[in-house]
């Protein structure tokens, strides 16, 4: 069974990759493809926060735990379960930068357009909140 970390460390390798196929969209249309706002600056960070996590055991095996289950939920088609990944995994960065390079990172997995109805689903339910409709 590969250890815990290797599955980031592919992640950091194809995001790697992913700057030399540009997209001409704000964000990459797949994990193989930068957009115009990942192109360095994202990169650069989701390179840096999967370092650390495949440095770090128990942060590895949380990462990877909500990474597996949010494109679980994604191939499932489940939005709620993938917007409760998407909330758990970017609690897990107090920097913005850093929440941004998370969201960019997962926006590839699931693809621009799957990642679509999480976000709206995200957006309402914190509106609703918000507003004490919950």
């Amino acid at each position: 069974m590969p250890r815990q970390s290797e599955k980031l460390l592919q992640l950091l390798r194809e995001v790697s990759q992913s700057g030399k196929t540009k997209s001409k969209s704000l964000v990459g249309e797949e994990l193989n493809e930068s957009g115009v706002l990942d192109r360095a600056l994202l990169d650069k960070q989701i390179g840096i926060i999967l370092e650390g996590a495949s440095a770090n055991p128990s942060l590895s095996q949380v990462m990877e735990s909500h990474l597996n289950a949010f494109q679980e939920f994604m191939r499932e088609g489940d939005i709620p379960g993938s917007a409760r990944e998407v909330c758990a995994l970017l609690s897990l960065e107090a920097n913005e930068l850093r929440r941004a390079a998370l969201l960019s990172l997962m926006v590839r997995l699931a693809g621009k357009r799957k990642f679509d109805p999480v976000a709206a689903y995200i957006l309402e339910n914190r509106t609703a909140r918000g507003t004490g409709r919950a």
